[in-house]
Order: C-alpha cells, then structure tokens, then sequence
C-alpha cells in the first residue's frame, strides 16, 4: 500500500511541474499591477516568475512579490520621446486638447514602437532571459503595441495575451455587436436599433483602422537584425497576438456586460483585489478617529500632473463635507478634514471599515478594489476606458459620475452628497460585491489555473478557428454579402416577372378590346 502512495506522489510531482514564467508589461504602472496579481499566484505555487521592464517602470509595482526584475533601456530618441508623450497627454487631458489633433494617438504607437526597440535591442537583456529558459510569457495585449511578440517568438515560448479589454479581432472572440459597445462609446448594453447600428459600423471601423495602423506603421527591424535573427519578424504584427494560447480580460459579468467567449478566453476582472494588509499607524490613526467616515480620492497618477487649479477646487469641495478625506497627491500635507498623501495604499484604505465613498478616475484596477470591497464609486473620467467604465457605474445604479474638469464645485459637492445618502447605491454595491466574493476561486487563481492548464496540455484544444480567420469572416461580412446579393437578385427577377406578366395582360387587354366603328 504505500508503494501505491509513494508512486501516487511521485506521478503527481511530476504532473506539477515548475515553470519559469516572463512578464511583458507596458511601462503604465497599472498594466504592471495587472500582472503582479497574477504572478503572485503562480510564485505561491512554486513557479519562478521574471519580468522584463525599462528603468522607467516604477519599482513600486514589484513591491511584497516574489518577482525576479530585469531591466533595459529605452534608446535615446524614445526617452526623448516619452517625455513628449506625457506632454501631450496632459495637454490633451488638462488643457482641452483633442486626442486626435494633439497626435496623442499617433504618440502611443511610437511609444509602443520604442519600448519595443528598447528590448530587443538589449543584448544583455537577451541573453539572461535565453538562460533563464523560460517556459510560457505573459504579454500586455494593449492596441497598437503588438510588436512587443517578437520577444515571445525569438525566445520561442507560447503566450498569454493580457489586458484590461481585448479585441474580437485579436482574441478570435464572436463579435456582439448588439450587446457589447464599442470601446469608449456612451452606449450600454441595452441599445436602441440606431445604436445598434451605428455600433456596428464604429466596430467594424475601429477593427479597421487597427489593422491599417499596423499596415501604415510597421516596426522597424533594420537596427533589430543584429540582435535577433532575421525569421523572427516574418509574421505581421496583428497575426502575433492571435497566436495566443490565452487571453486573460481584466472585466467581469457584474458590473460589466455579459459577452460570447471561447474557452482559450477568461474574463479575471479584479486581479489586484485582495484582502486589506494593516494600514502604516499615521493612516491607521486618521481612519480609525474619523467618527463620520472617510472618502477616498485617487486619480492614479494624474493628478500630480494636473494643473494647480484643479487641486484648488477639488480641495474647496472636500472641505465642505462632513467627512474625513484622504487623497492622493505629490505632498503629505493636511488640510483641516482633508489629508493628502505621496502615496496611498489603495487597496488598504478602501477595505478599512470606516471608508464610505471612493472617487476615483475609474481606471480599471481601482474600479475593481472599489468593487472588490463593496464601497461605492464616484467616476471622475480622464481618458481611456475610463469614460466607459463611468457609464457602467451608473447604468448599475452601484455609483455615479462627475466631471470635475468642466464642472463647478458646487455641483460636484452636490453630486457626492448625493451619493452618500442614496442608500440604493451603497445596497447595490454591497449586493455586487457579495456575488463576487461567492465565486469558486479569485480572479487570480482562475488566471494561474488557465495558465497551467496550458502549460500542461498546450493550447491548441482550446483555440477557435476564427482566431485563424480574416476580418470579413470572423465579422460574416461575405456571408452577409452574399445573403443580400441573392436577396437582391431574386427581388429583381420576380420584379421582372411580375413587371413582365402586368405587360402581357395590358397588352393582351388592349388586344381583346373590340374597336369601336367609325362614322
């Protein structure tokens, strides 16, 4: 009998086997926090997990994980180049600028271009990720910055595409177009036929253009041919992420909206919800002695870039609350009931019991924490997703929204005294929580568990064969296509016949009428 065991474990040891696991994250720190979540999942089971990143990625995003950091440089025109970038988002964002004749859109590609440049280019950086033979790489799937898959490919390992929303186009997904809007729309799920419409063709336009960008701005690879062989780049970059063995969402079906999947795509909305660690004994104490309750404010790392105006009429608003407020901001100062911190463990504030409102830009990791820990949300949109994540919020009743770049600071203090006292929001939002607490495993253990899953047994079983499929096939557009033409065709033949059979009946009418005699 216990030869029987000793054999049982034996099989099972060598059923779970280590791996060692490659983050490929953006340089925007909550595409960092994104995978942390799920990297320390896989390190608590023995995996060895390294990222990748440049030297500007905060070290912060690593902080309490088991990650093992390797770091590049950015060459020089794309250090000059961000520098822009941060420029032009601020401007577009704070001043009134538009995205698209700011050229922010334009600047993101580049970014993106850069960071890539940037890690291949690192031959240094290459080597040690070549000795560290890595099994399975873990990539930032976001628009646009699909040449980050050359990597994956010269090191010849499978990947998990990740982000916070992933394209039917790139994932292989069914499009939905009557049930999902479009990314940055003010559609919800519930949409009339002229939505319905016109979120079909911004679809379809969107997808579109995505694969034009790719056309127009390809990546060059003539610097990149010393450090990686040639046969690396014979692939478009939008093929790449359709190669994915996983796609891993940061959404979910509760505050978000249903949609069609695959079994190669999981939604693991939440991967930076976790349980509060004890607050530092100074926040402890302002949380604990605030008798009416705290708000909490974070706009991430925007507001430190935002301009002093700004701050000014924010602060006016929260010191006319009745509450404590704690918010982020570039200096630890306070201010009568308002405390501004350098840095605010944002997760651990919000699960204090005496947290009873977040507003928040409504980036999808604050969201969730929000979320995660049942305190209602004020969204404060900025850019991005941000705007459709706000319009979730209120069509869920679980929050509201607030424009405080346009809006007077009375309005906005009206808006979050109204959220305070609707007792429907803070009921929902509690009921929300509570069916996302009830879920078999956390969004990080559904994450770690796909992945091993493919490190088992590969992907392959898993994968639609519209991964494979252009976009006119994946959308049914020829089938669509074809359907009117027929529809068409026949429309026009039996106008014919019964244009044809109205003619011979008037004319053998006109034949059969007996001609009257003349005078």
């Amino acid at each position: 009998m216990s030869v029987r065991i000793i054999l049982a474990l034996v099989l099972t040891l060598a059923v779970v086997k280590a791996a060692n696991v490659l983050l490929l994250p953006q340089s925007a720190h909550s595409h960092c926090l994104e995978m942390v979540g799920i990297a320390n999942e896989l390190t608590k089971r023995g995996h060895s997990v390294y990222a990748y990143v440049t030297y500007a990625t905060k070290a912060h995003c690593f902080d309490g994980s088991n990650v093992t950091v390797i770091r590049f440089a950015l060459l020089e025109e794309g250090v000059q180049r961000r520098y822009e970038f941060l420029n032009k988002t601020i401007e577009a964002v704070f001043n009134g600028g538009n995205i698209i004749t700011s050229g922010l859109a334009f600047a993101i590609t580049k970014g993106c271009e850069d960071h890539c440049q940037g890690a291949l280019s690192s031959s240094a950086g290459l080597k040690r990720l070549q000795s560290l033979k890595i099994d399975i790489t873990l990539a930032d799937a976001v628009p646009l910055c699909n040449c980050l898959y050359y990597l994956p490919r010269f090191l010849k390992t499978p990947v998990v595409s990740i982000c916070s929303f992933i394209l039917e186009s790139n994932s292989g997904m069914p499009f939905t177009f009557n049930t999902n809007p479009l990314l940055m729309s003010s559609y919800t799920s519930e949409m009339t036929f002229s939505q319905r419409l016109l979120n079909l063709l911004g679809t379809l336009a969107f997808n579109l253009a995505l694969r034009l960008a790719y056309v127009v701005n390809p990546t060059d690879v003539t610097k990149l041919k010393q450090y990686v062989p040639a046969e690396v780049f014979d692939i478009e970059k939008d093929e790449m992420i359709r190669e994915s063995v996983l796609f891993l969402e940061n959404s979910d079906t509760i505050l978000e909206y249903p949609k069609a999947t695959y079994p190669n795509f999981i939604r693991v909305g939440g991967i930076t919800t976790r349980p509060p660690k004890p607050l530092p004994k100074d926040l402890e104490k302002f949380m604990s002695l605030s008798q009416n309750g705290v708000v909490v404010v974070s706009f991430g790392s925007m507001l430190k870039n935002a301009p002093p105006y700004l701050f000014q009429k924010l602060l006016k608003v929260f010191q006319n609350l009745n509450h404590n407020v704690i918010m982020a901001h570039s200096k630890n100062e306070n201010y009568g009931n308002v405390k501004t911190v350098e840095w605010l463990p944002q997760n651990d504030v919000l699960g204090h019991p005496n947290t009873l409102l977040f507003i928040s830009h409504c980036g999808k990791n604050g969201f969730f924490e929000g979320f995660y820990h049942g305190v209602p949300i004020i969204c404060t949109p900025l850019h991005a997703d941000t705007f459709s994540t706000a319009i979730k919020v209120k069509y869920h009743k679980v929050g509201s929204s607030a424009d405080i770049l346009n809006g007077d600071a009375d309005k906005i203090l009206n808006i979050i005294k109204d959220t305070l006292n609707d007792k429907s929001i803070k009921r929902n939002m509690k009921k929300a929580s509570a069916i996302f607490h009830s879920a078999p495993f956390t969004p990080q253990e559904r994450a770690a568990n796909a992945i091993e899953h493919v490190l088992k047994f590969g992907g392959d079983h898993l994968k639609p064969v519209s991964s494979k499929m252009s976009l006119i096939a994946h959308t049914m557009l020829d089938i669509w296509f074809t359907l009117f033409l027929l529809t068409s065709i026949i429309l026009y033949i039996f106008y014919r016949l019964i244009r044809g059979c109205f003619i011979c009946i008037f004319c053998r009418k006109q034949n059969t009428t007996p001609k009257k005699k003349k005078d």
